[in-house]
């Protein structure tokens, strides 16, 4: 998995370089529930993988199914409403030509040791005043052999 997070990390490092912070997903936002600002610099992106399917191909070998999730965040202090100016507007919805980067990045990119990223879904947490959540889910496989040793 360490492979798989390192190779997500570059990708968006080199692709999508608005986002001020890439990290592991640790829980960063949790304190939201709090009313306390996360320590993330905004507009973030926080990784997390699960392997929700792994099938033998035969004793040291598994296809391995991977979900990473791309937790995007973004602080909105400026107006989005209709009444807001077109200038102060177009600045506030910039997260959205984000979300659309890290798509880019991902959608249909692979490596030797990975099959290409397909985007499974897409949804907003819109749980936080002036702060804007995009869950992104992408799939990929990968073959992980063991060195098991009899």
């Amino acid at each position: 998995m360490k492979e798989l997070y390192e190779t997500i990390l570059e990708r968006l490092s080199d692709q999508v370089t608005e986002l001020k912070e890439i990290d592991f997903n640790m829980g960063q936002l949790d304190v939201l529930n709090m009313d306390v600002r996360p320590s993330v610099l905004f507009p973030c992106a926080l990784l997390d993988i699960a392997l929700p399917v792994c099938e033998d191909n035969d004793e040291e070998e598994q296809l391995v199914n991977a979900r990473i999730t791309v937790k995007l965040a973004f602080e909105c202090p400026l107006p989005t409403d209709s009444q807001a100016s077109t200038l102060r507007r177009d600045a506030a919805l910039m997260l959205f030509e984000i979300v659309d980067k890290v798509y880019k990045a991902l959608q249909g990119y692979g490596t030797d040791e990975f099959a290409t990223f397909s985007r499974k879904s897409q949804v907003p947490d819109n749980r936080y005043a002036g702060i804007k959540i995009i869950d992104m889910v992408f799939e990929t496989s990968f073959v992980d052999a063991t060195a098991y040793q009899a």
